[in-house]
C-alpha cells in the first residue's frame, strides 16, 4: 500500500518512536479536597486551570470562578500542579484530610511564556474549547489543530503560514522566496482551505496569509476536514480561523531579528485591560535580499489593531483592523524551471492590503446568542514584469475589494438541543480585473444561507448542517479564451446572470466514552463551484467538483495535557478540480495555469499525539499522516504521483529555569509534477521529482532579567542543509541561522 521508505524516513521514525512509546494517557480519578484559584495581580478568578496530582492520572479543571474539588482521595501527602494558559505553573504540597470548611486559596502569577492550546477535561464530558457561535461540530475535533502563541514563537514563525507548517497532514509548495505558497491539508488542493479573522470569513484572502505576520495572532485554528459550514463558504475543502490577541491585562513587547539573506524582521506591541474594553496595537517589519542573484529582495511591514468592548452582560462589540504595506520580488527560478518563467523579473510594488472586520455579539436571557459581522477588505498591489530578452516591462494594477454582512443566531432549543441558523452577503469588485484577467472587469454577489443542529442524548452527540450558495454575476469578463491570449480583446462580458446553487451539507455523531477520551464519526458532502476565472484547455469553465469526505476516530486527553489522536479519513471527489499542467499566454505573453476536471480519491490515516513530561522540562509531539491517493487516467483509476503518501511532524521542546532548546522536523514523502517545469524536459525525463527530504530546524534561548522579562535566541532552519524541492525550479535556500532578542516590559 505504501511506497518503499528512503533513509532519511527510518531515521525519522527512529526518532520518533521512543516518543509514541511514552505516550500514555490514563482516565481520571476522584479526589477529596477544595481550592480557587486567582490571579496573583488582579485578584480576578481564574477559570479552565488544569490541577493534577502529581505522579497520578488524577485530575479536574476550576470552574468560572476560579473553584475546583476532588473527592475522596485517602489520607496522606500529596503534590498538586496547577497550570493554566498565560500563567506559571504553581506546585503544592497538601496534608489531607482536609478540613470541611477549609479551601486552598491560590494565586498564579502571569507568565511571560504562554502554555500550548490543549484541550482540557474535568467534571464534563470532553468538549471543544471554542464556544463561540462559529465553533465546529464536536464530530469533527478528530480533524481541527491548533497553534498557540508560544508555538509560533518556539517555531521562529514570522508568517502566518510559517505557522501552521507541524500540523498533521500540512503541506505547502513554496513557489520564490515566500511570494507563492500552496498551504493544503490532507493533500486536498483546488481549491484550498479559506480563511477567517476571529470568526469572520475572508472571501479574497488569497496571499494575504504569505505576508500576515503572526505577531497579533493568538492561536490558529486548522479544520483538517470538510465541516466548516458555519465559518465559511467553501468548508467543505476546510478552513483557518485566525484568533487575533485580546489581551487580559498590560501587556508590552519589542523584539528584532537578523541572520542569513540579509534577512531583519523588527516587531513592538502593546496591549491592555481597562475596565471592559480590551485593545491591541501592534507592528512589525519584515525583510530579506533573498538568494544571491535571482532577485528575492522583499520589505513588508504590518500594522495591526483590535478593540474588544464588553457594553454590559449581553452586548459585546469588537473590531480588527490590519495593514500590510511593502514590495516583493519574485524569486527566479533556475532549471529545468519554463524559459519564460526564467526570462523574467517579477515583483510587487507596492503590496498594500487592508483588511477589518466588526463584530456585534448578543447574549439573550434564554441562552440564546445573536452575531452581526461586517467585513470590508481592499488590495492594491502593483504587479510588473520586466522581459529580459525584450527589454520591456508590463504593468499591472490589481485592485480589488469586498464587503460582506452576515448574521448568525444559536438558540438552546432544549437542555439537549442547539439550532444554528444564518444568512450572508457578499460583494466582490474587480474594477480592471487581476493580472491574467487584466482589463476585464469582475463584479460578483454572492448570497448564502446556513442551518445546523446539534443534539445530546446521552453520551451521544449528534450534528447536522446545510449551507446553500448563490452567486449573481453583475459583470465577469474573463471567460472563453477560446485557445489564445490574444483573443481576450474579443471575449463577451457575461452580464447580470445567476450562477447554479451550490450546496454543502455535514451530518455527525460523538460517543464521550468517559470524561477523558470520546469517538467520532463525520461525513460531509456537497459540490465546489471552480474559482472564478478558472479555465480548462478548451476555454471552457471547470465543472463543479462533487465531493465526500468520511472522517472516523478516537481521541483521548488528560488532565496533565497529554493528547492523542487517530484517526481514519476518505475522500471522494468527483469531477476533481486540479491543475492540468497546461497553460495559456495572454496579449502579454505572460502565462495562466489551466485547470480540468477529473475523479480522485483519497484514503489515509492520521495519528497525532503530544506528551506532556513536567519532571523531565519536556513537552513533545508527532503527527503522521500516511496517504493512498488515485485519479482516473484515461478511463482507469491509477496511483496519484502528484501528492505524497507520507508526511509527518515531530518536536522537542525542553524548558528549565532560564534555558529553552526545540528541535522540529518535517519530513514530506515523495511526489512530482510538472507545474512550471520546461515541455521539452518533462517530454524526455517525465514529471520533475519533487518531497522526499527530511527537515530539521532548531531554536535555542535563554530568557534573563529581574522579572525574566528579556529572552536573547538563536534560530538555525534547515540544519541539514538540504536543497529540497516542493514546486520544480525553486529550490530550499539551505542551511540559514538568525540571531533575535525580545523584550517584555
Amino acid at each position: 500500500m505504501w511506497s518503499s521508505k528512503t533513509v532519511r524516513i527510518k531515521q525519522l521514525l527512529f526518532f520518533l518512536a521512543f516518543f509514541l512509546f511514552t505516550v500514555n494517557l490514563y482516565a481520571q480519578s476522584a479526589g477529596s479536597f477544595k481550592g480557587q484559584i486567582i490571579n496573583s495581580e488582579t485578584n480576578e478568578f481564574i477559570g479552565n486551570a488544569n490541577i493534577v496530582v502529581e505522579g497520578t492520572n488524577i485530575g479536574t479543571i476550576s470552574d468560572r470562578e476560579g473553584n475546583f474539588e476532588i473527592k475522596n482521595l485517602s489520607p496522606g501527602q500529596y503534590q498538586i500542579l496547577i497550570s493554566v494558559v498565560g500563567f506559571n505553573t504553581k506546585k503544592l504540597s497538601i496534608q489531607l484530610p482536609q478540613k470541611a470548611t477549609e479551601i486552598f486559596q491560590v494565586k498564579l502569577e502571569p507568565a511571560n511564556k504562554e502554555l500550548g492550546d490543549v484541550d482540557v477535561v474535568g467534571h464534563q464530558f470532553l468538549i471543544s474549547k471554542d464556544t463561540s457561535i462559529v465553533r465546529e461540530p464536536l464530530s469533527v475535533a478528530t480533524a481541527i489543530s491548533r497553534i498557540s502563541t508560544v508555538e509560533m514563537e518556539t517555531q521562529g514563525a514570522v508568517t502566518l503560514i510559517d505557522a501552521m507548517q507541524y500540523i498533521p497532514g500540512s503541506w505547502t509548495e513554496t513557489r520564490g522566496r515566500k511570494v507563492k505558497q500552496f498551504f493544503s491539508v490532507r493533500g486536498q488542493k483546488y481549491p484550498y482551505p479559506e480563511y477567517s479573522i476571529d470568526g469572520v470569513w475572508q472571501r479574497e484572502f488569497e496571499e494575504t496569509g504569505y505576508f500576515m505576520s503572526t505577531l497579533n495572532i493568538e492561536s490558529i485554528e486548522i479544520v483538517r476536514s470538510s465541516a466548516a459550514l458555519v465559518k465559511g463558504l467553501s468548508g467543505i475543502s476546510g478552513i483557518i480561523d485566525v484568533k487575533t490577541i485580546k489581551p487580559k491585562g498590560k501587556t508590552t513587547s519589542a523584539g528584532i531579528k537578523y541572520g542569513s539573506l540579509n534577512t531583519f524582521s523588527a516587531n513592538a506591541q502593546h496591549g491592555n485591560k481597562v475596565n471592559n474594553i480590551r485593545y491591541n496595537v501592534s507592528t512589525s517589519y519584515f525583510g530579506t535580499n533573498g538568494p544571491e542573484n535571482r532577485n528575492g529582495n522583499e520589505r513588508i511591514g504590518n500594522l495591526n489593531g483590535l478593540f474588544d468592548w464588553q457594553i454590559n452582560d449581553k452586548l459585546q462589540l469588537s473590531a480588527n483592523t490590519m495593514l500590510i504595506y511593502g514590495n516583493r520580488e519574485i524569486v527566479t527560478p533556475i532549471e529545468p524551471a519554463d524559459s519564460k518563467l526564467m526570462n523574467w523579473k517579477e515583483k510587487y510594488d507596492p503590496i498594500q492590503t487592508v483588511v477589518s472586520s466588526v463584530k456585534l455579539n448578543y447574549r439573550g436571557s434564554d441562552k440564546s446568542e445573536t452575531e452581526l459581522q461586517t467585513n470590508f477588505a481592499y488590495r492594491n498591489p502593483e504587479y510588473s514584469i520586466y522581459t529580459i530578452s525584450k527589454d520591456s516591462y508590463n504593468n499591472y494594477s490589481e485592485k480589488d475589494y469586498e464587503y460582506s454582512l452576515n448574521l448568525l443566531h444559536s438558540r438552546l432549543l432544549s437542555s439537549n438541543n442547539t439550532l444554528r441558523f444564518g444568512g450572508l452577503y457578499s460583494h466582490w469588485v474587480a474594477p480592471e480585473g487581476k493580472r491574467f484577467y487584466f482589463g476585464k472587469k469582475a463584479d460578483v454577489h454572492t448570497f448564502s444561507a446556513v442551518v445546523a443542529d446539534e443534539h445530546k442524548a446521552g453520551r451521544f452527540v449528534f450534528d447536522a448542517g446545510l449551507r446553500l450558495i448563490s452567486d449573481y454575476i453583475k459583470e465577469w469578463g474573463a471567460f472563453g479564451i477560446e485557445g489564445i491570449g490574444s483573443k481576450f480583446a474579443g471575449v463577451q462580458a457575461i452580464k447580470n446572470e445567476t450562477a447554479p446553487l451550490v450546496w454543502q451539507s455535514v451530518v455527525g455523531a460523538s460517543y464521550l466514552h468517559s470524561q477523558s477520551s470520546s469517538f467520532h464519526g463525520h461525513l460531509a458532502g456537497g459540490n465546489i463551484a471552480a474559482r472564478k476565472g478558472s479555465l480548462t484547455a478548451e476555454g471552457t469553465t471547470p465543472e463543479n467538483e462533487m465531493r465526500f469526505q468520511y472522517d472516523a476516530g478516537f481521541k483521548k486527553v488528560s488532565a496533565a495535557g497529554d493528547e492523542l489522536t487517530f484517526s481514519l479519513f476518505y475522500v471522494d471527489r468527483k469531477n476533481a478540480i486540479t491543475y492540468s499542467g497546461e497553460t495559456i499566454g495572454d496579449n502579454q505573453g505572460n502565462l495562466m495555469e489551466l485547470y480540468e476536471n477529473r475523479d480522485k480519491h483519497n484514503l489515509g490515516v492520521e495519528i497525532d499525539a503530544k506528551k506532556m513530561l513536567p519532571v523531565l522540562n519536556l513537552s513533545l509531539f508527532a503527527n503522521f499522516t500516511f496517504m493512498k491517493s488515485e485519479m482516473r487516467v484515461n478511463g482507469e483509476m491509477e496511483k496519484d504521483t502528484e501528492t505524497p503518501e507520507i508526511i509527518s511532524n515531530a518536536g522537542i521542546m525542553y524548558d528549565y529555569k532560564s534555558f529553552d532548546i526545540n528541535v522540529f522536523a518535517n519530513y514530506t514523502g515523495a511526489y512530482e509534477n510538472d507545474r512550471f517545469v520546461d515541455k521539452t524536459w518533462v517530454a524526455e525525463n517525465g514529471k520533475f521529482p519533487l518531497g522526499n527530504f527530511l527537515s530539521l530546524n532548531l531554536t535555542t534561548g535563554y530568557t534573563f532579567g529581574k522579572s525574566k522579562n528579556t529572552r536573547v535566541y538563536i534560530e538555525a532552519k534547515n540544519l541539514t542543509d538540504v536543497k529540497y524541492y516542493t514546486v520544480a525550479g525553486y529550490p530550499d535556500n539551505g542551511r540559514m541561522i538568525f540571531m533575535g532578542v525580545k523584550m517584555k516590559f
